[in-house]
């Protein structure tokens, strides 16, 4: 569900940088959060994903309810078609502006009773916020932010940029209000920025995200989070729906852990020192018969891959973290953690209400199987195989700390599958708006899906910043 739910953020986006930076530009500076969305309207890109919408019914169907329910407010939606900007400030004041369709802004100023001039503005004022409106844009901001603005004391500069964007800064002395453990709240001190921007292209769609740590104040969780070593190849493990290979110090992470839970009186219940610091997850397809992708297994079909230093110890102390979470995820008396002999090259283990597990120590890897269809995959061929990867493996760089490859198409056909199964079960079968509204999100998805690709995403290391960009195959036309 998590594609879907990004995919429908992706239908929102529409817009030139400039636009974005003139909309943000017009804040108060000091803002420690903003969120910025593209036009909304007359995308080169976003054309043939406007036909599937119309094509599959939704349009319409949207439309039509909105105007039932909202009436005449309805236009209000369209508040933010040619761009919108929110920021929020230290103080917890606010800064709202967005350019409305021309329904909208009608609407909007139809709702003005007592406003006056003020600074080439049509501004309305109450205790608690300010509103105004000029020829083609409207802004809500809190009364301080507000003068700010009136005032021409403006002139914020995002840290990121894309058709959309986000970025935040933990607000500080955050584990004094929440009355958090000393430990956890050095780890929350250490985060100073994070920020994710997303831009549409001719042949897909490019991401951006960053983290920024402040290495001094809590060492032991940046050096978790900005890794030095090189990870695993990808194209040496088996292929799948996806894949990825990254480093993770699991010793370390181990003493992160037992610090943090010991300002809580809690010992951690297995040891990590006995692995390594590389890792590989691979998502493989599930059942094709039964198209119900993992409700047959709760856990998924993934292949993972953990370095061991000893191979012994390890297992030990694997085989004790899946019994104790047999004994967490199984009813009392209905049966729990079981060593159910060889598959193959695998042990496998029955895991109460989770299902099986497979696992096998392949010389300084402890290779962890989900389900049967994930164990079968572990013999497959493998990534390096496939042309595609070859062709998007070179766009990494050589100080690549992370990196994955998937193809985005056949997850989603995968959950649809599940959803054209589950949705009728949950809708009744005498619902009729909702049977009609399935039907046409159905057909949409299955339009949306049809013209994804792969995609490829990488992480590196700058400075105390954990960078990382990604781009993804999407059919415009």
């Amino acid at each position: 569900m998590k594609s879907l739910a990004r995919w429908a953020l992706f239908t929102l986006l529409l817009l030139s940088p400039a636009l974005a930076q003139s909309l943000v530009s017009l804040a108060p500076t000091g803002a420690v959060a903003g969120f910025y969305v593209g036009e909304l309207s007359n995308s080169p890109y976003l054309k043939g994903i406007g036909e599937d919408w119309r094509q599959s019914g939704l349009e319409a169907w949207v439309r039509r309810n909105l105007e039932k329910e909202l009436g005449h407010n309805s236009d209000l939606l369209g508040l933010a078609q040619g761009g919108a900007f929110a920021a929020l400030y230290p103080d917890g004041g606010f800064f709202f502006i967005s350019k409305p369709s021309a329904r909208a802004m009608q609407a909007v100023r139809s709702e003005i009773k007592k406003a006056r001039l003020e600074n080439g503005w049509l501004v309305e004022r109450t205790a608690d916020t300010v509103s105004g409106v000029s020829r083609e844009l409207v802004f809500i901001a809190a009364p301080k932010q507000a003068n700010l603005f009136l005032s021409n004391k403006r002139g914020l500069r995002a840290p990121i940029s894309g058709d959309l964007f986000f970025w935040g800064e933990p607000p500080k002395n955050l584990d004094l209000e929440l009355g958090l453990p000393p430990r956890l709240g050095l780890t929350l001190a250490s985060l100073k920025r994070i920020s994710l921007g997303l831009k549409l292209t001719a042949g897909g769609y490019t991401t951006e995200a960053r983290l920024e740590i402040d290495r001094t104040t809590d060492p032991a969780f940046s050096n978790l989070l900005l890794p030095r070593e090189k990870p695993w190849e990808l194209g040496d493990f088996p292929a799948g729906y996806s894949g990825g290979v990254g480093v993770l110090d699991l010793p370390a992470t181990g003493r992160y852990l037992s610090s943090l839970l010991s300002d809580l009186e809690v010992k951690l219940g297995f040891d990590l020192r006995a692995f390594g610091t590389r890792y590989a997850l691979v998502t493989v397809p599930g059942p094709r018969s039964s198209g119900v992708g993992n409700l047959e297994a709760p856990l998924g079909h993934q292949l993972v891959y953990l370095e061991v230093k000893d191979a012994a110890t390890a297992e030990a102390n694997f085989l004790a973290a899946v019994q104790n979470l047999a004994a967490f995820a199984t009813p009392e008396g209905q049966g729990g953690f079981k060593v159910a002999g060889l598959e193959g090259n695998f042990k496998a283990l029955e895991v109460g209400l989770l299902g099986n597990l497979y696992y096998r120590l392949d010389g300084d890897k402890l290779v962890i199987a989900t389900s049967r269809a994930a164990l079968e995959a572990a013999s497959g061929k493998l990534w390096k195989e496939r042309p595609e990867y070859r062709r998007f493996r070179v766009t990494v760089p050589q100080n690549a700390v992370a990196y994955s490859f998937g193809d985005q198409k056949g997850p989603g056909l995968e959950s649809l599958a599940t959803l054209r199964q589950s949705i009728p079960q949950t809708i009744g079968a005498k619902d009729r708006e909702s049977k009609e509204l399935t039907n046409r999100l159905m057909n949409f998805l299955e339009r949306l899906y049809g013209r994804l690709g792969n995609g490829i995403s990488y992480s590196v290391v700058e400075g105390s910043t954990l960078v990382s960009r990604g781009f993804s195959e999407v059919r415009w036309r």
